[in-house]
């Protein structure tokens, strides 16, 4: 019986607040390796008011996934959770200001 070789890839997901004061989320990149997927995110510059996730996904498995999820500011720094909050009130600074 053949073994079946597993291949994990590093799933880069942005969240930022829209014009509305929606929240919207796009799957920007995949990476190779978790190292690489925040090399990825350090050299992007998006808005004070977003956020990025990482997740490994095994491809082609069908089992849970969402165990594992790295949270990043949108400077790139490594957080402990998803920064609803701060992004939310960046959002409306930039709105008071104009910015949008």
């Amino acid at each position: 019986m053949q073994r079946r070789q597993h291949t994990t890839v590093w799933v880069i997901m942005h969240y930022e607040f829209m014009f509305e004061g929606t929240m919207d989320c796009l799957q920007f990149h995949v990476a190779s390796s978790l190292k690489k997927a925040e090399k990825y995110i350090r050299k992007r510059s998006v808005m004070p008011y977003s956020w990025w996730q990482v997740h490994p996904y095994v491809i082609d498995d069908d089992r849970e996934e969402g165990i594992e999820v790295h949270y990043y500011s949108y400077r790139g720094t490594k957080l402990t959770k998803a920064p609803h909050q701060q992004a939310k009130k960046a959002f409306e600074r930039a709105k008071k200001k104009g910015q949008m």
